[in-house]
This record gives C-alpha cells, sequence and structure tokens, in this order.
C-alpha cells in the first residue's frame, strides 16, 4: 500500500504541534486537553477534519509495506513490554480510528516511520469528524469490527475507562522498565481496578502566560520570565503587572481568557476541581484550596483586569493594548510571534506557566499529556503495543528532540521556498540576510517562522518536566459533554464577572454531584 506523504507534515514532526486551526485561522482554542495539542494538544482548537490528502500533488510516496517487511523485531526495541508481548513477533496491521489520518500528521507520520522500521508495522486509519470518534467506535465495538486504537483525549478519561470501552494494558507493557520510569505517576494517575489503562507518550504543554514584553516594560514591573526563572512568578506578581498596566491608562486590558481558564488558576492549589482517585470520584469544588483561588479570580474580575469576551492573540489589535493570553501556551506563543511578524510591530513575545500560588512552595500545573488508547476490543493488541512502545521511543529519542529544538530555535534568515516573480525553486527556505533570485535578481520574500529563544525553550521543556512541576489532573471533561460545559461555566463566569463562585455553587454543584453519582457506584463495583 502506498500512502501520499506530506513534505509538510515530515518537517512538522521534529517541531512541537501548535493549534491545529493554526494562526490567523479563527479557531478558538478549547480548554486544556489532548485534543490537541498537543491538544497538543489536548490543548488547541478542533481541528478541520477531511478525508482528502491536502499534499496531493507532492510526488513524494512512502511504501510503509515494504518498509515494514522484517522478519523478525530487534529486541532493542521492546524495552518497556510485558510479559503477553511476544519477542520478536512482528505487529501486524493496526487499525485506528481518528479524526485524521495518522499517515498525513505530525508526529504519527514520523511513528508510522518507525512503527514500520523497528516493528514491521502498518497503520491504516478510518477517519471520523472529532466530535463522532466516540460515536463510531461504539458502533464498531458493538459489531465486533473494534478498532485497535485511538487517540486518547481528556473526554474518554476515566469515563469510558469506568464503562470499559477501554482495555488494561498491564500484561502488555511493563511499568517497571525505565523507558515508563518518567510517565510512572501518571501512569498510576489512571489506575482502575488495580489495572493501567492509559500509557501516555510524553507530557505535553497545556496553558501558560503570554505577553508582550514592551507592555511590560511600560508598567516598570520585572519581566514575568525573569520572575520565573527566579522563583517569583506567582500570583501576587501577577496581579501587580496587571494593576499597573490598568493605571497606565484606563483602556489597557488585562487578561483575555481561554476556555477553562480559571481551572488552570484553581490547578496551581495542586487540587483539580474532579478528582480521579482510582477508589472514587471527588468533587473538590467545595475544597479550602480551590475556594481560595476562585477568590482571586472574583478579584481579579473585581478590578476590572479580565477582558469578557473572547480575543485572541492572533487579532491585530490585540497586542497594543493587551497584557496577558491565558490560553494554549505554543498556540498563543506561535500566534503572538506571527502577529508582530506580519505588523511589523516591536516588543518580543514570551510565554510562561500560570503563575504559582504564594502558598505553596510547590509549583502545581495542570497536566496534559500526548498518547493513545486501546479499545476493549481491539483484536490487535501485540501492534497496539508496539505502536505505543513506538510512539514513546520516538518521544524519547535524542536525535529527533535535538533536531525539533534546533529547528524551533533557529533565529536566520527564514524565505518562501520559490521566487516571488520568476518562481524559480530555492534549496531550502533558509538563506542569508538579503537573499536575492539567481535567475531574476528578485529579493526573496521574507516568511514566518515561530522561533523560541534559549529561554523560552527552557520553559517550554520545563512545562514538561516532572521534576520542575507537579501535575494535576482535572477530570471534569471526562464524564460528558454536558458536565464539562457545566464545570467550566462555574470556574469561568466568576473571573469573566459574569456570577460569583459561590452562587455557581449554590446553583450547580448538585447537578455535578448527580452526574458523578453512577460513575461511583461503577468505581466501587470494580473495587469490590
Amino acid at each position: 500500500m502506498k500512502t501520499s506523504k506530506q513534505v509538510l507534515a515530515a518537517a512538522l514532526a521534529s517541531v512541537l504541534i501548535i493549534g491545529a486551526a493554526g494562526c490567523g485561522g479563527g479557531g478558538r482554542p478549547s480548554s486544556g486537553g489532548n485534543a490537541d495539542g498537543g491538544d497538543a494538544a489536548q490543548t488547541t482548537a478542533a481541528p478541520v477534519t477531511t478525508t482528502e490528502d491536502p499534499n496531493k500533488d507532492i510526488d513524494v510516496q512512502v511504501d510503509y509495506e515494504d518498509m515494514a517487511n522484517i522478519e523478525e523485531v530487534d529486541t532493542s526495541n521492546e524495552e518497556g513490554a510485558g510479559k503477553l508481548y511476544e519477542s520478536g513477533k512482528t505487529a501486524g496491521t493496526l487499525h485506528a480510528l481518528c479524526f485524521y489520518d495518522f499517515h498525513n500528521i505530525a508526529p504519527e507520520v514520523d511513528i508510522s516511520e518507525l512503527y514500520a522500521e523497528r516493528f514491521g508495522g502498518t497503520v491504516e486509519t478510518e477517519i471520523v469528524g472529532s466530535l463522532e470518534v466516540v460515536e463510531r467506535l461504539g458502533v464498531l465495538m458493538a459489531s465486533g469490527q473494534s478498532p485497535d486504537i485511538i487517540r486518547s483525549g481528556w473526554d474518554y478519561l476515566p469515563g469510558y475507562i469506568i464503562n470499559n470501552r477501554f482495555a488494561p494494558l498491564d500484561d502488555w507493557l511493563d511499568i517497571e522498565s525505565p523507558i515508563w520510569s518518567e510517565l510512572t505517576d501518571v501512569i498510576d494517575d489512571f489506575t482502575y481496578g488495580g489495572k493501567h489503562y492509559y500509557w501516555p507518550s510524553n507530557m505535553a504543554i497545556n496553558y501558560g502566560v503570554t505577553y508582550n514584553t514592551l507592555n511590560v516594560e511600560a508598567t516598570g514591573c520585572k519581566d514575568p520570565m525573569d520572575l520565573y526563572f527566579a522563583g517569583e512568578w506567582t500570583w501576587d506578581q501577577f496581579e501587580e503587572i496587571l494593576v499597573k498596566w490598568k493605571s497606565v491608562s484606563p483602556d489597557n486590558i488585562g487578561i483575555s481568557m481561554g476556555e477553562s481558564s480559571a481551572l488552570h488558576i484553581a490547578a496551581t492549589t495542586g487540587t483539580p476541581a474532579i478528582e480521579f482517585t482510582g477508589t472514587d470520584i471527588l468533587n473538590n469544588m467545595k475544597n479550602a484550596n480551590v475556594m481560595r483561588a476562585m477568590e482571586f479570580a472574583e478579584k481579579l474580575s473585581r478590578e476590572d483586569l479580565v477582558f469578557p469576551e473572547w480575543r485572541g492573540p492572533d487579532s491585530d489589535a490585540s497586542w497594543d493594548n493587551l497584557m496577558f493570553f491565558i490560553m494554549p501556551a505554543e498556540w498563543a506563543e506561535e500566534c503572538g510571534q506571527n502577529t508582530l511578524f506580519k505588523k511589523n510591530l516591536d516588543g518580543e513575545i514570551r510565554t510562561v506557566p500560570i503563575p504559582r500560588d504564594p502558598d505553596s512552595d510547590t509549583y502545581y500545573l495542570l497536566g496534559d499529556t500526548y498518547g493513545y488508547l486501546v479499545p476493549s476490543g481491539a483484536t490487535n493488541m501485540q501492534g497496539a503495543a508496539a505502536w505505543i512502545l513506538a510512539s514513546r521511543i520516538y518521544r524519547t529519542d535524542p536525535e529527533v528532540i535535538e533536531k525539533r529544538e534546533d529547528e524551533l530555535m533557529y533565529d536566520g534568515a527564514y524565505y518562501y521556498i520559490k521566487c516571488p516573480e520568476c518562481k524559480h525553486a530555492f534549496d531550502s527556505e533558509r538563506g542569508e540576510v538579503g537573499e536575492t533570485c539567481p535567475e531574476c535578481g528578485t529579493a526573496r520574500k521574507a516568511k514566518f517562522k515561530v522561533t523560541y529563544t534559549p529561554e523560552q525553550m527552557q520553559v517550554f521543556r520545563d512545562m514538561t518536566d516532572p521534576s520542575k512541576f507537579d501535575f494535576v489532573f482535572d477530570c471534569h471533561r471526562g464524564f460528558g459533554a454536558d458536565m464539562r460545559q457545566q464545570v467550566i461555566d462555574i470556574f469561568d463566569y466568576p473571573l469573566k464577572g459574569e456570577d460569583t463562585y459561590v452562587h455557581m455553587l449554590e446553583e450547580y454543584n448538585t447537578v455535578v454531584e448527580a452526574a458523578l453519582d453512577p460513575y461511583r457506584e461503577l468505581v466501587k463495583e470494580a473495587n469490590g
């Protein structure tokens, strides 16, 4: 089987996944969750679904079946496999269900090659709309045609594990293996009935605070990135910058927020709103830490420091009088840089984590991951386990990491590949400053490329590093769309000044409890 492979996707495999909608595309990011990101991110805008190859006119072909034509899997690739995994056996054909083709989108485009070359496996993707994955999964499972793997998402966790939609992987993957050591705590967070269901390939960058350095300079305050590296980036410094920014001009805007921004603030106390312990589901919305965080959020609103409507970092006007964006970090960083590039504006776009709770010495962040789940009706468990191993190998490959970071930190001249006048094709998008076309002498046309400074690169490394942050996993998304939106509204309305947190709890906490109770009963049954 020959599959058209995007040249762009291959290039993007070496960089971070930003917003699926892209900058300037008008897509509004969803709350932190792997529908990115990214996700991302489980952190990015909902992707546009298409079954048409967006790069069909580029004549680059990859024959995955030929690449997968190996006789036996090298045991060095099987580090992290479990007792049911048959050593040396090739992975066969893996049937995936997703809202995009694994052969056309990073990082799966490169994982597909690794999967073929090292595990002798090929993947075929059934593509459906991003909101249709769960419904289609149910239909396929009911007809005995379950896929072998799907992209994970917070909308599936833990509700669909509790409802037995996914298979435990303890017999297929070895949690004691060094390959999983960095993620052991995350894998344990999704223990159910004493078994592990979700083995992510990596931590992913979630929401952050994005800003233009020039605006911070106008306040006379220390730069948030400097504060972060000094260990002083807390709610207090965050608020001080906003207050001083407002005093510079009454027309200045403090915060533009993405959906679920208040949940990210609350998570810096170390307490998730809805917590899955493996033996219970806790509603922490009345917890003292969460209440204190929401008092801080309401204070920001009362001080007129929050913009109640949507304004994204890809809006040309945003950077004139807006200080902070609380949104998916990579998406906001790229969009901010792109806007400054297009409008030729001054300053530098930077992104830092959500500020730390000043009452805590520990830095907590709302955690995000990238990974896959295996439906309970999967027939190729060997192949599914091999894909998860391939994903982890790819994400931890030093050469892949170095290539990705080198690309992101490249700050030289960057051009369109063709001459704007005679369409002469250059060998690379990179070049010398002021380069001209050798055919007609026309100046090459500059092209936007997101560029991370070494400091920004370090911040983003930190935001996925369990040694730098304690990650809080909030499960409000994992019990149905209605409850997901209910919890987001309970938190975001007070931050936007549309209601108080206490009143929102009085009105809706019993609704949340009623939605959780059936799942609690199933958890009790599973734990005897």
